[in-house]
């Protein structure tokens, strides 16, 4: 019986992604993720399954408050344990008991029809996953615009975190030349697991309805700044949105990784690319503790309540969606 089980804290240390022909075994050092009742990983392995010997390797580089972000003379900031707080909330939200239903409907996929159940499924993945990529660059625009409001320092702090996991999108890592792109990587699993092409599926497809009401919802509420009329108030919005947004993806990856793998030894059988998956679930937890830093930088005392709701608004979007992914596979 598969248990999802929810995790209360993530930190992260250095992080190595390693893959050759032979499918070895690689470690990951110091990817520490607290999960409660499954792991606390300061070791992991994975299996990768592609034909390469690169390996995809960066130095995560988390910019906490400094003593110049923290001056006296300055408004206070948001401390750490509210952040984790609020954090905590989406714990026992919407959106990962819409994970639950979704990675439980993909385990019980039927062994022979498993291709037309997943192809609209993916349909949609393709275009939601892209689509984090843009609300990314909103929230980024979102802060550049406080300048001769906020902080110089506080401001330089906090999108010298935010730019990092956006830049990973499209393989660009510290001290690594650029890699495959993340789309990339999504077309790989794919073909890997379906045998013909992505592009083959989007040319046969209707419109991802759901994926694209999604897109629509996060980059209203995004480039809207939550209602709100002040720049560092809308600044506030988006970094809370964009901590929402990783902090469950590390759910959404890690599960969808642990869902397929069983679902391949199970029905498929196949050699599959795995590095895709395996890069998310190994690296949202870092992304969610860049996002938290993020935060700690700028974002001031009073804008608390700010925060929580931009991670209720997407918690709650994210959710139907996921509900809707659900939909699709059940009752098959």
């Amino acid at each position: 019986m598969a248990s999802f089980a929810v995790s209360s804290h993530k930190s992260a240390a250095k992080v190595q992604q390693g893959s050759n022909k032979a499918g070895k075994f690689h470690s990951l050092p110091s990817v520490v993720v607290s999960r409660r009742g499954r792991f606390t990983v300061t070791e992991r392995r994975v299996i990768a399954n592609v034909a390469s010997s690169i390996k995809e390797e960066w130095q995560v580089n988390l910019h906490g408050p400094s003593q110049e972000v923290l001056r006296a003379d300055l408004p206070g900031l948001v401390t750490v344990e509210e952040v984790r707080a609020l954090e905590a909330e989406l714990d026992g939200g919407a959106g990962v008991e819409a994970l639950r239903r979704f990675n439980k409907a993909l385990r019980a996929v039927p062994a022979d029809k498993w291709e037309a159940v997943l192809r609209p499924v993916f349909n949609e993945l393709c275009f939601n996953l892209e689509s984090f990529n843009p609300a990314f660059a909103a929230c980024l625009l979102q802060v550049q615009r406080t300048i001769g409001v906020s902080d110089y320092v506080r401001r330089d702090m906090a999108l010298k975190n935010l730019i990092q996991p956006l830049a990973g999108e499209y393989g660009m890592h510290n001290s690594q030349p650029q890699l495959k792109t993340h789309r990339e990587l999504f077309a790989d699993f794919f073909l890997s697991l379906f045998g013909y092409p992505l592009s083959q599926l989007l040319a046969d497809s209707p419109a991802p309805a759901a994926a694209q009401l999604l897109y629509s919802q996060m980059m209203r509420d995004i480039l809207g700044g939550g209602g709100h009329d002040n720049a560092l108030a809308q600044a506030s919005y988006a970094l809370g949105y964009n901590l929402a947004i990783e902090y469950l993806a590390d759910y959404e990856k890690t599960w969808m990784l642990d869902s397929f793998r069983d679902l391949n030894a199970r029905v498929l059988k196949k050699d599959i690319d795995w590095i895709f998956l395996e890069v998310h679930a190994e690296g949202e937890a870092e992304h969610a503790a860049i996002g938290h830093n993020a935060v700690l930088n700028i974002v001031p005392t009073e804008h608390a309540p700010i925060l929580r709701k931009a991670m209720a608004d997407h918690d709650r979007d994210f959710a139907v969606f996921y509900n809707r992914m659900a939909e699709l596979m059940e009752g098959h």
